[in-house]
């Protein structure tokens, strides 16, 4: 692959607000609430949104294969900042969506979406996704990939990386499933609101079940609490959008443990996948 001269930013140690390059990777939108910010947003609506995305780069996710970036760090594809290999983490919500990806080998795509993984966008395929049959197991397949779900939970979570003040969307899937549980169930026992506490998020190396090595999250309870200012300005961003079920919209496909992109060999530009 052609090297390009864009640089990736590495976070300042805290992460700051405010540091911003040009895009080049995903970006994605929180739509479907009432409108967010101070006095003249009131035409805003969430739709209209912007949310940069965590990823968790893998040998062959495009960003490493063009060498902007190293595999196993955690990246904002909306900014270009890399964070290395752990970061702080305030969270603010919790919101799960589903997406049927097409198999690469079938061209790729997304074939059916739920942003609240309740209703789909398109009702094509079922009605509910509490309903469909390629939410669940197949026992009877012979094959674990066969068996696996055809349709992909996601566990999403909207946080505050180090000090910056502006929310970014931290999506776990398919492996990352197990960290996201332990994440969500943490805070829950806690018996406090979901900011009240902070969090490392690191990344790990990693095997699926054929042996294939990769990197995927590990989260650390600090055991630190959040400072009141910090805590006053999460309440604000989720009164601001967790108000109506939190919808995902991403303009890119997504990226599976070996880093290649759904609908597109390893190591493939990302191809536009709007839902």
């Amino acid at each position: 692959m052609k090297k390009t001269n864009t640089k990736v930013t590495e976070a300042p140690k805290p992460a700051k607000a405010g540091n911003r390059a040009l895009a080049t990777r995903p970006t994605q939108a929180i739509q479907s609430a009432p409108a967010t910010g101070g006095r003249g947003f009131e035409n805003i609506e969430r739709k209209d949104i912007l949310i940069p995305r965590l990823q968790l780069l893998q040998a062959l996710s495009p960003a490493v294969v063009a060498e902007l970036a190293k595999a196993g760090t955690i990246h904002v594809g909306l900014s270009g900042v890399n964070y290395g290999k752990k970061v702080t983490i305030t969270p603010i919500l919790h919101f799960r969506s589903r997406i049927k990806w097409v198999p690469r080998d079938e061209g790729g795509g997304i074939e059916c979406s739920s942003p609240d993984a309740k209703k789909p966008v398109s009702d094509v395929i079922c009605a509910a996704c509490g309903e469909c049959e390629y939410k669940d197991w197949d026992d009877a397949a012979k094959t674990d990939k066969d068996k696996a779900p055809k349709c992909t939970l996601y566990e999403n979570f909207l946080v505050l990386v180090g000090d910056a003040t502006e929310p970014i969307l931290l999506p776990m899937e398919k492996t990352k499933a197990k960290c996201a549980k332990k994440f969500f169930s943490m805070g829950a026992l806690k018996n406090a609101d979901m900011w009240a506490w902070q969090y490392e998020l690191s990344s790990v190396a990693d095997k699926n079940k054929k042996g294939e090595p990769f990197f995927n999250y590990a989260i650390t309870d600090l055991s630190k609490r959040t400072d009141p200012k910090r805590m006053a300005l999460c309440e604000q961003l989720w009164a601001a959008l967790s108000t109506k079920t939190a919808h995902i919209k991403t303009d890119i496909a997504d990226e599976d443990e070996t880093g290649a992109v759904a609908g597109k060999p390893a190591g493939a530009p990302a191809a536009d996948a709007k839902y």
